[in-house]
């Protein structure tokens, strides 16, 4: 059952019709109700954070949609596990934690992650945002990523739903799509076949291990065919 409801609510982002172009004109992202997903712009604040991510954070793998699908299922993981978490401090964290990683803001040498904290917290300062609320919107960006120890509960369903993007159908598309320039698919096809594997026993809540259950299996299936489709002697 848990399954079945976080898979409704995490899949009801495919069915939004698609917009003519994810950089249409700010105005109207500034004066939006709620995001396509519906979720709610509902202070200046917000919608700052939001008409950033929007705008600049425009990345096949890692730009705004993934942010938004990471908040949608972080609430929803929430409400499964009857954790309770600061929907500000999510929504804050949510959008803003691949920040350091998007050129041109990510900085040679420093951790996207500590480097979405640095760009941030002065931000988020400007927009008017809480800052009392700060200390869990830091470290749940800096807890986001699967290999990373999450503290707080918004910091826990942020590390579970970013894992997960990472896996099924989807997690396969995110990165494939990030090959950028590369001249081959060598990189995106070995880091599906070890997230299937690496990712899972790091998730920390009961909902995200059962849902990584079926998406590990549609990337195994996924790999399995494009070894069956590869000529014998060639390449993928």
């Amino acid at each position: 059952m848990k399954t079945t409801i976080l898979a409704i609510t995490a899949g009801a982002l495919l069915l939004i019709p698609a917009t003519a172009s994810a950089r249409q004109d700010g105005a109207a992202v500034t004066s939006a109700a709620a995001t396509p997903a519906g979720i709610p712009l509902d202070s200046p604040w917000r919608r700052a954070v939001y008409q950033q991510a929007h705008d600049s954070f425009l990345h096949p793998g890692w730009g705004w949609r993934h942010s938004e699908r990471n908040y949608v299922l972080g609430m929803a993981l929430a409400r499964t596990e009857g954790l309770t978490v600061d929907p500000d401090v999510l929504f804050a964290a949510a959008f803003l934690h691949d920040w350091g990683g998007i050129a041109p803001f990510a900085s040679p040498g420093v951790d996207h992650a500590v480097r979405s904290v640095e760009l941030a917290e002065p931000f988020l300062t400007e927009a008017g945002f809480p800052m009392e609320k700060f200390p869990a919107v830091r470290a749940a960006i800096l807890g986001h990523m699967y290999d990373r120890e999450p503290d707080g509960p918004e910091a826990v369903v942020l590390h579970d739903a970013d894992a997960l993007d990472f896996l099924g159908g989807l997690g396969a598309a995110r990165l494939l799509a990030a090959t950028g320039d590369r001249p081959d698919y060598d990189q995106a096809l070995g880091r599906i076949e070890r997230f299937a594997i690496d990712i899972p026993p790091r998730l920390k809540t009961p909902a995200a291990r059962e849902m990584a259950v079926p998406r590990v299996a549609r990337m195994t299936d996924f790999l399995a065919a494009v070894r069956r489709e590869t000529p014998e002697g060639t390449r993928p």
